[in-house]
């Protein structure tokens, strides 16, 4: 059985792609940690631990009320 990636991983991936190919553009809002975990069949913490992740890599940023965001300079890693 091949290994497959680690739930937070795939939403990772997919986010992290989305930015790179531009489908996510700076200031874009992502979808809530319930809406995420919809679309990828997992629990709300796991997507938000994908979302931290995700900020401390500088591709998204989180404003307290408001959302998650694409950040505005996200590196292309």
């Amino acid at each position: 059985m091949p290994n497959r990636p680690a739930d937070y991983q795939r939403v990772i991936d997919a986010i992290t792609e989305q930015i790179r190919a531009g489908e996510l553009a700076p200031g874009d809002k992502l979808p809530t940690y319930a809406q995420l975990a919809d679309q990828f069949k997992i629990s709300v913490t796991t997507a938000q631990n994908a979302l931290r992740i995700l900020r401390e890599r500088g591709l998204v940023e989180g404003h307290q009320g408001k959302g998650t965001f694409v950040a505005e300079n996200p590196p292309l890693v």
